[in-house]
């Protein structure tokens, strides 16, 4: 069989680092898999993050032949790739990994930090102002640009219906972008060995993602600031990219760190190192503002035997049945959800084990045959 895996990134980021697992999988298994994207390109601005002839030109060569197009992200690429996939006579599998079909922004979060109920013309203009006006400053007094917008509002209309299965891994995610898929759990991308029971001393709080405002660093950072001294330690551990442009929250960031005592602040693992980071942890922390999906590194967290704390927000409860749940963004409220694992001490849970990347790109490929159209 021979199948395109499509993504924006095969390195860093969830989707990109399940695509290319999923893709070396099948490989092994004796299929023609490619990859495609992302590219480099001349074109630039809005339209240019959704629509592309430059890549759809490329595209077109690479799908030649296919029998199966899986596409994990199309940030940056074109959103009319399947139906091209279509016409070249391949069925269409797109695995919701964020809400960036619908949402320009990809997790329905404004630019002023609020969840947003989901995509609407004037709001979407509102909140996308400096990009739909770029370079020009002043974005928020000038008119709003509704046509670039509902452009791409119907874009993924049509996408819709070029699509033969959307692969949703949680229930959350489905529902909000209102499209009917089929559940499909996302595995554990390596295998992760139980953690080794904890020597005593202080509880050891982790935070593992991308540093940036609507994960919520600052929220648990905060928490723990207000914890009696020695309780606990607290490793935050991520990338820091910029954020709308700008680099200063992972900044503040580290400032406020230096001030806390027993905090600090570590660059990104490399995803083969991340049982070495699980293993050194008591209690992953995952006090995320947007409506998260299915984070990799819960599922990781519960195969290590951690214990998890996560917003009470998106996928969570589906994924991570056994989390404690807290309200986001509410740093009292993670505070008390903190210091109640602290009373608990140092342990582990029983570890929660997942299918593993050949049985889930086996049974993908069986999807895939019974999708036949």
């Amino acid at each position: 069989m021979r199948i395109v895996h499509v993504s924006h990134a095969w390195e860093g980021g969830g989707s990109g680092l399940y695509a290319a697992a999923l893709a070396d999988a099948q490989q092994r298994l004796g299929h023609d898999v490619a990859r495609f994207g992302p590219l480099r390109r001349r074109e630039r601005g809005f339209r240019a993050s959704w629509s592309s002839p430059e890549v759809e030109l490329a595209f077109s060569d690479v799908v030649r032949g296919a029998e199966i197009v899986h596409v994990h992200h199309l940030a940056g690429l074109s959103m009319d790739l399947p139906r091209l996939a279509r016409e070249a006579s391949a069925r269409v599998f797109v695995t919701l990994h964020d809400y960036w079909l619908a949402c320009a922004r990809g997790q329905l979060v404004d630019r002023d930090g609020e969840r947003c109920v989901g995509p609407d013309i004037d709001r979407c203009a509102r909140c996308l102002a400096p990009h739909l006006w770029a370079p020009l400053p002043g974005a928020a007094r000038l008119p709003l640009r509704r046509a670039p917008v509902a452009d791409r509002l119907n874009a993924w209309t049509l996408l819709r219906e070029q699509v033969d299965t959307f692969l949703a891994p949680s229930a959350h995610v489905a529902n909000r972008l209102i499209v009917e898929a089929e559940h499909c759990a996302l595995p554990l991308l390596h295998p992760i060995r139980p953690a080794p029971a904890p020597a005593p001393g202080p509880i050891r709080f982790l935070f593992a993602g991308a540093l940036i405002p609507t994960k919520g660093a600052h929220v648990v950072l905060d928490a723990f600031a207000a914890l009696p001294a020695g309780a606990g330690t607290l490793r935050l551990l991520g990338p820091a990219p910029p954020y709308d442009g700008r680099s200063d929250y992972a900044e503040g960031l580290a400032r406020r760190v230096g001030e806390v005592p027993g905090a600090r602040l570590d660059p990104a693992a490399p995803h083969p190192a991340m049982e070495a980071v699980l293993h050194e942890a008591d209690v992953l922390l995952v006090p995320s503002l947007w409506e998260e999906n299915a984070p990799l590194v819960v599922m990781e967290a519960l195969a290590a035997g951690l214990r998890v704390l996560a917003s009470d927000l998106g996928g969570m409860s589906e994924i991570a049945p056994s989390a404690g749940l807290v309200e986001p963004g509410t740093p009292r409220a993670w505070r008390a959800a903190m210091a109640a694992e602290i009373r608990r001490g140092r342990g582990r849970n029983a570890p929660i084990l997942r299918e593993d990347m050949p049985a889930h790109a086996a049974r993908l490929l069986d999807l895939y045959a019974r999708r036949r159209t």
